[in-house]
């Protein structure tokens, strides 16, 4: 959106409800982002304002093949997405400087 900066961009995609997106930090919202379609393509666009949010939490799952889910508590539901280990580590501590 205009006057909107985009402060962080998950290094590898990101699972949500299924399906995987780019997720990133704004100075306002969290978005998770997707291009689809094979000859029409179209953007698959979902957002969470940053001023909603609660409280994040972080788990781990897996023994050998780590996996890493965030938890987001808003105001009115909980968001959960998921990857590889590391990289949510790294989207964990970028949104605990932003909330």
């Amino acid at each position: 959106m205009p006057g909107e900066n985009v402060r962080y961009r998950s290094p590898v995609k990101v699972e949500y409800q299924g399906d995987f997106y780019e997720f990133c930090i704004t100075d306002r919202r969290l978005i998770w982002y997707k291009r689809v379609g094979l000859i029409f393509k179209s953007d698959r666009v979902i957002t969470e304002s940053i001023g909603d949010v609660q409280g994040i939490k972080f788990i781990e799952k897996g023994i050998l093949k780590k996996k890493g889910i965030i938890k987001i508590t808003t105001t009115k539901k909980t968001l959960e997405f998921s990857g590889p280990r590391d990289a949510i580590i790294a989207v964990y501590k970028e949104l605990q400087n932003y909330l």
